[in-house]
């Protein structure tokens, strides 16, 4: 019996662990935070007590070469391409040049006015470019002076007499329409301009008055007109609606060989009260004069397009 005590006492001891509700060997889960699961060296990221934040985002650097190769299209030159196309019902064809401004090949969804210009007799379809005109037109777009526009620039091939010559005939059916699908043109004449210098400005005439459906103004280069062209003008006037007279521009030499033949078609125009621009500038029948007076030209030209 001198045990019995000890025996007590652990039958209570059993008794008491029993009534706490607490499971023998059963592990007590923590109200605490769970450890980090990072490395020990890396303390935890004060942003990870934000419930479903996204970790900061690191910038995206820009190189600084890259930002220095970005310029506008502006800046750029426009482009003077060869063409050639094969003329209807016929072997033959009609080739030439064709300048396209800065950015045409970037401003996908633009269109453009269209500037035909002629050259002189035994000249070529580059001698507007030789005068300079793409440089021109380059630097009066980039200055904001003169729309973009296209320039076509054909080639006579042939100096035989007209009516055999068909030159005129082939730019209106064959060329005109070509450059207007291939290229994102204005189709409208009020964006359709057409000019020469020398023999250029005779057909430039005789195109542009019988083809005043087509063209909204017509520029006259020192030139003297086709052989009976000036009797016929009176005629070629006359079938043109009020409203559709195109916008006409005389310039000559004072000193060239052509300036009488140029002024007869001045001053008939005066008589049938027919409006246009004559001007008469010290200068002799040569590119030089061309030359100076190419700005004048140009300006003149886009003066009757309304290109936002």
């Amino acid at each position: 019996m001198k045990y019995s005590w000890f025996l007590g006492l652990i039958l209570i001891l059993v008794l008491t662990a029993c009534g706490s509700g607490v499971p023998v060997n059963q592990e007590v889960q923590s109200t605490s935070s769970a450890p980090d699961s990072r490395s020990p060296e890396f303390p935890p990221d004060p942003a990870d007590n934000t419930p479903d934040q996204d970790p900061p985002q690191t910038p995206e650097l820009i190189s600084s070469t890259a930002a220095t190769e970005e310029t506008s299209c502006l800046d750029e030159v426009g482009l003077i391409e060869a063409f050639s196309i094969p003329i209807s019902r016929t072997q033959d064809e009609i080739s030439g040049r064709i300048y396209t401004p800065p950015c045409y090949s970037a401003n996908l969804d633009q269109n453009y006015p269209t500037l035909y210009l002629l050259h002189g007799a035994t000249e070529t379809d580059q001698q507007w470019e030789e005068l300079g005109v793409d440089d021109l037109a380059d630097t009066l777009i980039s200055r904001d002076e003169l729309p973009p526009l296209i320039i076509i620039m054909p080639r006579e091939d042939s100096w035989i007499p007209l009516p055999e010559n068909l030159f005129g005939d082939h730019i209106i059916k064959d060329l005109i329409p070509w450059v207007d699908v291939h290229y994102r043109t204005l189709g409208d004449r009020e964006y359709r301009a057409i000019g020469g210098l020398s023999r250029g400005g005779n057909w430039a005439v005789r195109i542009g008055l019988l083809n005043w459906g087509l063209f909204e103004a017509v520029g006259v280069h020192s030139a003297p007109l086709f052989i009976g062209d000036l009797e016929r003008v009176p005629d070629w006037y006359a079938a043109i609606p009020e409203s559709k007279i195109p916008r006409i521009y005389i310039d000559i030499g004072q000193d060239d060989t052509e300036w009488a033949d140029a002024a007869a078609f001045e001053n008939l125009l005066t008589e049938l009260g027919i409006p246009h621009t004559w001007h008469q500038y010290p200068g002799m029948h040569e590119e030089s004069y061309w030359h100076d007076h190419l700005d004048e030209y140009l300006l003149w030209y886009s003066s009757g397009w309304r290109v936002e």
